[in-house]
């Protein structure tokens, strides 16, 4: 129990960390997209990964975590556009029930199924047709021309009408290349082709963020120090013990992970202590 409640405090140092500045309740509000009202304020944004969107209880605990955003990645799992609209509905529900000023509904990102490198504008339009989808995760984008077919696609696409994030429609477009633009678009530089072309791909037109994922420290540094050239937000993942050196090195959308990993630790961790209990 000791364990967990110095966790627990780690966590909410975390969390007073990432939450200063303050930004007022009213300027969310001016927001459909609160996580865009948040990194635009300049504050880093804590969000958690997860593929259960089928699962109505993790949607519950999810929306009502505190979390900043929620990237749901279905890239590694079989797409299922009935049940991730079911997961957005559900998370909106259960975070605007939750809601206060100070902690507004997480923003649902969606990490395509296709790679860049594939035609994914289908799959652009229709999840941005399901519900409330607060922009577009893009994985393995190699080139500014896997990029560009991405982000023509979102900045093309309807947004549901029908409990969706209810976007006007001359605010369908991307942030920051559209300062008024309610949605967003992350790429991940994944492979040496990406690292190679990482200048061409930050510099893409309506890229609101880049993830270095899976590279050498040297090329991993370059993406950063890329990024903050060229005004693209960085993303990445940290614990507890280490957001405070990822935002000073220049991350502002920060993930502590995938969801199954924390309740697998955390039950692990339990389970390890009570044991000796039972003997």
């Amino acid at each position: 129990m000791r364990r967990m409640n110095r966790w627990a405090a780690r966590a909410a140092a975390t969390m007073a960390l990432l939450a200063a500045p303050t930004l007022s309740g009213a300027a969310e509000q001016e927001r459909a997209n609160p996580l865009i009202a948040r990194l635009a304020a300049g504050r880093p944004a804590l969000g958690v990964w997860t593929a259960a969107t089928g699962a109505p209880r993790i949607a519950k605990v999810l929306a009502t975590s505190g979390a900043d955003f929620i990237v749901a990645d279905v890239e590694h799992d079989v797409y299922d556009f009935p049940s991730l609209r079911t997961f957005l509905l559900s998370v909106q529900d259960f975070g605007r029930r939750y809601a206060t000023p100070q902690t507004p509904p997480p923003s649902v990102l969606v990490k395509l199924g296709h790679r860049a490198g594939w035609d994914g504008r289908f799959e652009v339009a229709e999840t941005l047709k399901l519900g409330p989808v607060a922009g577009i995760w893009v994985p393995f984008v190699e080139s500014r021309a896997d990029l560009e077919r991405v982000i023509s696609a979102v900045r093309g696409a309807e947004t549901s009408a029908l409990a969706g994030l209810n976007i006007p429609r001359e605010r369908r477009d991307v942030w920051p290349l559209d300062p008024q633009g309610e949605l967003i678009v992350v790429a991940m530089i994944e492979s040496e082709a990406g690292a190679r072309r990482a200048e061409e791909i930050v510099g893409t037109p309506g890229v609101t963020a880049i993830e270095p994922v899976h590279l050498s420290a040297a090329d991993t540094a370059r993406v950063l120090a890329l990024c903050k050239a060229k005004n693209v937000i960085a993303a990445t993942n940290a614990g507890p013990d280490d957001v405070a050196a990822r935002v000073g090195e220049g991350y502002r959308l920060i993930s502590v992970g995938w969801d199954y990993a924390l309740l697998r630790d955390a039950l692990g961790d339990a389970f390890k202590r009570m044991r000796p209990a039972l003997r």
